[in-house]
């Protein structure tokens, strides 16, 4: 099974826009997880598409769409500078089974934005955490015009590299939508976090 996996992801590689995959199969080989990182020269939904008629066209493979998780690099060319938040700080505190993340963001003004959630020590969870943080401190700077929740965290290895993954719901108004953001983990395992979620948000700021 391990072969076809990796016929798989070298046929999801050779499609366009697609920088590297990793599917990711339960103990009886069936695809549980079909993590991408792309460009954003075209939508998710685009590259679902085309991911599922690829996969169907070669091997007749019929895949569930909801498995496959599309994250984009942007081209930091197309945001506004005045309107992308960067980060300024990231810091753990532990308290035995206890952690707290706290989160400071700086917009291009120069003004600075605050984030605070606390909750269990566990790994995953302390990614939680710093992600619930990063979106208080954006909510902050949207003065409340809309809510994010963490829908997702995920470590994956993607490209030969550790990656943090991200899904996050924007809620305004009637209106909701998922977004997913990566970074490569390259020192600091909480500021790749910090830096997946604000590549799910930035692009979308001059909206908001």
């Amino acid at each position: 099974m391990a072969d076809q996996i990796e016929q798989y992801e070298n046929t999801i590689n050779k499609i366009s826009d697609i920088l590297s995959s990793k599917i990711i199969a339960d103990e009886h080989g069936e695809i549980k997880e079909i993590h991408v990182l792309a460009s954003n020269k075209r939508s998710p939904k685009q590259i679902v598409r085309d991911i599922e008629s690829a996969l169907m066209a070669k091997f007749g493979s019929e895949i569930d769409h909801k498995k496959v998780s599309v994250a984009q690099l942007h081209d930091e060319n197309e945001i506004n500078s005045s309107n992308r938040l960067k980060l300024l700080s990231v810091n753990m505190k532990l308290e035995g089974a206890r952690a707290g993340a706290k989160v400071e963001l700086v917009d291009g003004d120069n003004n600075i934005f605050e984030g605070f959630d606390e909750g269990a020590g566990s790994l995953i969870n302390k990614l939680r955490l710093v992600v619930s943080a990063t979106l208080k401190a954006i909510e902050r700077y949207l003065n409340g015009s809309c809510s994010f929740a963490v829908e997702d965290v995920s470590l994956i290895e993607i490209a030969k590299k550790e990656t943090v993954v991200v899904a996050v719901s924007i809620v305004t108004g009637s209106e909701e939508e998922t977004v997913v953001g990566s970074a490569f983990i390259k020192k600091d395992v909480s500021e790749a976090a910090v830096k997946a979620t604000l590549s799910a948000i930035n692009r979308r700021l001059s909206k908001m």
